[in-house]
């Protein structure tokens, strides 16, 4: 059985995958930093499996299901009422992961 996924082929020197995956909910303030470097390669995400889009980002902040049960990844890059337990409805910027029915990645798009 063959993938049709295909890989991401994004180096650390390019983006530094590793800082992105230690600052989970983007609490830390250092997804922040990365987020011209990730504008300048989330298109090459496009295409990939769900394990490739967790090999390069890690897991994600959030899971969440459309109405025809696609998945959806959610990756906060901003500080925001998710780092609190407080108000979680005032929550920083993120981005979101469309998976199509194969799950591959069909659309990335941030969220203010």
């Amino acid at each position: 059985m063959t993938s049709c996924a295909k890989e991401a082929n994004i180096s650390q020197e390019e983006f530094d995958m590793t800082t992105w995956k230690n600052d989970p909910q983007g609490c830390k303030g250092e997804r922040i930093q990365l987020d011209q470097d990730f504008m300048s390669v989330k298109d090459r995400l496009l295409g990939v499996s769900i394990a490739g889009v967790r090999q390069t980002l890690g897991a994600p902040d959030r899971v969440d299901l459309d109405n025809r049960s696609t998945k959806q990844y959610v990756y906060f890059v901003g500080k925001g009422g998710q780092c609190s337990e407080g108000d979680s409805t005032a929550v920083g910027k993120s981005y979101r992961v469309y998976f199509d029915a194969l799950e591959m990645v069909r659309e990335i798009s941030p969220e203010l």
